[in-house]
């Protein structure tokens, strides 16, 4: 039986309590306060007192499954709410959006994808076991013997990760019968290094770029005595002019250390954040949670900055000079190849910039291999 909780005015009570004697209304618990008198009733009685009591009256709850339905309706958002999260709960444990195969080569990837989709590892599917991946990941090396040498799969989130070797059959190199080690550059030589052939130049000869600095024709008192295949390398001294225009202002970021948290939604029709900025300036992280349907959620950090702008000193314009120098000439970490001498042919300063010529002087390789 399901019973209700009523609540009325105290002044009512005894006229209430004989309205229920007379209408064969069973009472089955009372309690009272200050102000009030609180009825326990059944739900079937309930529809009687309905039409029998005129008095102001309240249902405060109720006993078995009506209660459960008081509840229900009071806490409705909640309860709502807390079946979303599941979903998505469900979603980010259970469901696969995205498969990365990371490889350079694409048609090794494409090749990798298709498999993996046939066998069901693909967008917007159940997740696989870890049975079933390594199950499926032997299949795949199997059915392509010659084309990969090493597969593996990782399940990060709700993406699939996937990294491939490419098996590559040793191909034979083919020696070449005849050929020379030319200048690639005007330039002064400074080392030579060869194996085969015969060295046509000296250290502090100068060379002009398609010279021959190594030889595949050996001979002996002007006499050909036979043809080789040149190897070596040549170090030469080359010079290069170079301009640079360097602001003498920048604008640089700082951190206010303020951070506040949204959410972007990203498809094909849209593509912004879901909730109002309280920042003006500001730098995001993204960090994607899933893709359903088309349909991107990221996670987003701002961290609001504060933009200025600063005059740099002659230290910071110098070290802004070497770099350029270096991104121009192509020098990175590179043995063969290396700044010896640099000086500054002319300068000139204004308000916003300096502006200066350089003539440099760099040690590198010269030398290619032709074949005659």
């Amino acid at each position: 039986m399901n019973y209700l909780w009523l609540k009325i005015n105290k002044k009512y009570k005894n006229r209430l309590l004989i309205k229920c004697y007379k209408k064969k209304i069973t009472v089955y618990d009372t309690k009272e306060d200050n102000s009030f008198i609180y009825l326990k009733i059944s739900s079937e009685d309930y529809k009687t007192f309905q039409k029998s009591i005129i008095f102001k009256y309240q249902v405060i709850g109720g006993c078995g499954p009506n209660k459960i339905k008081s509840i229900l309706k009071k806490y409705h958002i909640f309860f709502f709410s807390l079946i979303v999260v599941f979903i998505i709960f469900f979603f980010l444990t259970h469901i696969m959006t995205k498969v990365i195969v990371i490889h350079s080569n694409k048609e090794i990837r494409e090749l990798v994808t298709k498999s993996l989709k046939e066998k069901g590892i693909k967008e917007n599917s159940f997740k696989k076991s870890y049975q079933e991946i390594q199950k499926i990941k032997e299949e795949i090396l199997n059915l392509y013997p010659t084309k990969l040498e090493w597969l593996e799969i990782e399940v990060k989130g709700m993406n699939y990760i996937v990294r491939v070797e490419e098996r590559k059959i040793k191909e034979e190199e083919v020696e070449k019968d005849r050929c020379n080690i030319i200048a690639t550059k005007d330039a002064i030589i400074k080392k030579i290094i060869y194996s085969k052939g015969e060295a046509i130049v000296e250290a502090n000869d100068y060379v002009k770029k398609g010279d021959i600095l190594i030889s595949g024709v050996l001979k002996k008192d002007e006499e050909e005595k036979g043809v080789v295949c040149a190897s070596g390398k040549v170090l030469g001294e080359v010079w290069y002019k170079i301009t640079l225009n360097i602001p003498k202002v920048k604008e640089i970021t700082e951190p206010t250390g303020k951070k506040r948290w949204n959410l972007k939604l990203s498809n094909n029709t849209y593509n912004d954040l879901i909730f109002k900025s309280r920042l003006d300036n500001y730098q995001t992280e993204e960090h994607h949670l899933f893709t359903l349907f088309g349909s991107t959620l990221s996670f987003v950090v701002q961290k609001e900055i504060t933009k200025k702008t600063v005059t740099l000193s002659n230290e910071e314009l110098k070290q802004i000079a070497e770099d350029e120098i270096k991104d121009k000439l192509n020098i990175k970490d590179d043995e063969d190849k290396e700044i010896i001498d640099k000086k500054i042919l002319t300068e000139e300063i204004n308000d916003d910039n300096l502006t200066m010529e350089f003539f440099v002087v760099v040690l590198e390789k010269i030398s290619q291999s032709i074949e005659f």
